[in-house]
C-alpha cells in the first residue's frame, strides 16, 4: 500500500485479514497527516443514505462507484468504526461525522486495526519509484530501498491541500503505468469575490439561504443551502459543493474571462412577490419596528451593518418611515443580494480536485488497473468526485476495503 489515508490504511487491514506480508508505506511520520490537519470540527465522514443514493450523488461515476459501495457501503462502514470505539452521528440533513473530540484520534485507531490485522506500517517511508516487468509491478524503491512486491495499491491521495502533506506521487506512478491523469483543477475550495466587505462581514454565516449562480448574466444553477462569509468573500457548503463548476465558468475553453456573479436570496422561504405584503403585516404589528429588529432573525448582524452601505438604509430606521424606494431596495436586496467571484482560493487550501486517474481505465468491480494486472488504486487519486459532505470519506473507504479485498483474493487464488 502507498499512502496512509482512509483508503490506504482501510485497504491494508482489509488485505492483512486475508492473506499475509502487507506492508502500508507513508511519507510521513505519522499516517493520516490530511484526516489529522480536518480534526478541528466535525468531520464528515459518509452520509445517511442508500448505496445506490449515494452512488448517484457522483453523477457519471454512479455506475463506477456503486461496486465499492455495494462491497462496503454505510452499514459496514458504521461498523468498521464502531469496532475501533467510533460512532458516527448525525449532522444536517443527511451528513454523518465523527464528532470533535474523537475526530483526532481517528488516524491513529485506522493505524492500530491494520497493525492488529497484520499489516506492517512504515513511517517516513516515501515511495519514490516503482518498478515494472511485463505489465506487472515487480518492486517499489522506498528511501533509495528496492522491495520486490507481488501487488501495489496506490493510495496516496491527491495534490488538494499540500500544507497538509498532499504532493500528488500518485499521478506520477500512474502515468508510469500507462494510465491517463485527467485534467487537475481545484475544487472544495472558497471564493474570492470583487466586492471587499473584509472584516465587516468575516465569519457571518447564513445557514440557510438560496443561490442562483449566472456566468455573463445568463442563469447557470441554484441551489439552497449555507453560506459563510469570510474575508476574501465566500465558503461554506454551497461553495464547496459547487466550486468546481464556477472555476469551469470563470474560465471556459474560449479562454476568455468571464463574469460569474452569485445571486442570494436571504429570506428563500418567502416569495418575492409576498415579501411586500409580508413588510406591510409586520408594520401593522407592530408599527414601530425599525428594519434591524424585522430582519433580526433571517439575516447575520454583520450583513444587516453592510446594508446601510449597499442601500443606504441604517437598521435603526423605523420600516413605516421607509420611503417607496427605499421599501424596494430593501426587498431587492433582501431577494437578490449579489456578489462577482474573482478567483478561487490557491490550491494550498483546496479540500479536494477536479480530475485524477481516468475510471475508464480501473475495472470498478475490483478497484485494478486494465493496464498492469497487479495494480490496484483507491482513495482520492481517482478522478472520482462527490459533492461536499461525507461522500467523498465514504468513497476513500468503500475503495481502499474493496481495492484490498482484490489484492489479496488474486494473491491467494
Amino acid at each position: 500500500m502507498i499512502g496512509g489515508g482512509p483508503a490506504g490504511m482501510t485497504a491494508a487491514q482489509t488485505a492483512a485479514e486475508h492473506c499475509d506480508n502487507i506492508i502500508l508505506f507513508d511519507k510521513n511520520p505519522e499516517p493520516g497527516k490530511k484526516l489529522r490537519s480536518l480534526s478541528s470540527g466535525p468531520l464528515f465522514i459518509s452520509e445517511n443514505l442508500p448505496d445506490d443514493k449515494l452512488a448517484r450523488a457522483f453523477g457519471d461515476k454512479e455506475k463506477f462507484i456503486l461496486p465499492a459501495l455495494n462491497a462496503f457501503g454505510l452499514e459496514d462502514l458504521s461498523r468498521h468504526l464502531a469496532a475501533m470505539g467510533i460512532k458516527l452521528t448525525p449532522n444536517g440533513s443527511s451528513h454523518l461525522v465523527v464528532v470533535p473530540d474523537v475526530a483526532p484520534d481517528l488516524p491513529t485507531r485506522l493505524g492500530r486495526a491494520a497493525e492488529a490485522a497484520g499489516a506492517v506500517i512504515r513511517k517516513s517511508s516515501k515511495v519514490s519509484d516503482i518498478v515494472f516487468g511485463k505489465n506487472l509491478v515487480t518492486a517499489v524503491v522506498v528511501n533509495s530501498v528496492e522491495y520486490p512486491v507481488s501487488s501495489v495499491i496506490i493510495a496516496c491521495g491527491s495534490v488538494a491541500s499540500p500544507a497538509r502533506g498532499a504532493t500528488g506521487d500518485g499521478y506520477q506512478f500512474a502515468r508510469k503505468a500507462g494510465h491517463t491523469v485527467t485534467q487537475i483543477l481545484p475544487a472544495m475550495v472558497g471564493l474570492e469575490t470583487m466586492e471587499r466587505y473584509g472584516k465587516s462581514l468575516a465569519e457571518s454565516e447564513f445557514p440557510d439561504c438560496k443561490i442562483q449562480v449566472t456566468c455573463d448574466d445568463e442563469p447557470q444553477f441554484s441551489d439552497r443551502g449555507s453560506l459563510k462569509f469570510t474575508s476574501y468573500g465566500i465558503e461554506g457548503d454551497l461553495v464547496f459543493t459547487h466550486s468546481a463548476r464556477i472555476i469551469g465558468l470563470l474560465g471556459r475553453e474560449d479562454g476568455k474571462q468571464h463574469r460569474v456573479e452569485f445571486h442570494i436570496d436571504m429570506m428563500p422561504d418567502i416569495k418575492k412577490k409576498d415579501l411586500d405584503t409580508w413588510f406591510t403585516q409586520q408594520v401593522a404589528n407592530s408599527p414601530k419596528i425599525t428594519v434591524g429588529a424585522l430582519l433580526r432573525d433571517y439575516i447575520p448582524e454583520r450583513l444587516r451593518a453592510v446594508m446601510s452601505k449597499v442601500v443606504r438604509i441604517h437598521s435603526d430606521k423605523p420600516v413605516a418611515n421607509l420611503s417607496y424606494l427605499e421599501r424596494k431596495l430593501l426587498l431587492m436586496w433582501v431577494k437578490d443580494f449579489h456578489l462577482t467571484i474573482r478567483r478561487p482560493r490557491p490550491f494550498n487550501e483546496t479540500r479536494a480536485v477536479l480530475g485524477g486517474v481516468a475510471t475508464e481505465e480501473i475495472d470498478p468491480e475490483t478497484m485494478r488497473s486494465k493496464k498492469v494486472r497487479n495494480l490496484y488504486f483507491a482513495g482520492e487519486v481517482l478522478d472520482l468526485l462527490g459533492p461536499w459532505g461525507g461522500y467523498n470519506f465514504q468513497m476513500a473507504f468503500s475503495t481502499g476495503y474493496l481495492a484490498g479485498l482484490s489484492a489479496a483474493r488474486a494473491l491467494v487464488e
